[in-house]
């Protein structure tokens, strides 16, 4: 039933290179088997302006999903927003 879940979920990680914070966000959603794209929003303008206009913030990681972004969550928080 989980994979029918992230079928349909499509989860967006914004990050930095060399981000420790990043990756742990990256192992967390590896952790639960939960496949993402991810944006480097260091050398992607695109990518830069993308988060900003979810967040009107320029913090990493984000992550992006179910039409709702999280500004480095909790993993409490994103359980509840990707596992649920």
């Amino acid at each position: 039933m989980l994979n029918q879940i992230q079928d349909k979920m499509k989860v967006t990680l914004y990050v930095v290179p060399d981000c420790p914070l990043c990756a742990r966000a990256r192992s967390w959603l590896e952790g639960q088997s939960i496949e993402y794209a991810e944006r480097d929003v260091a050398s992607d303008f695109g990518a830069l302006r993308a988060m900003y206009k979810l967040t009107r913030q320029n913090l990493v990681p984000v992550f992006e999903a179910k039409g709702r972004a999280l500004v480095r969550p909790t993993e409490d928080d994103l359980a509840a927003l990707l596992l649920s």
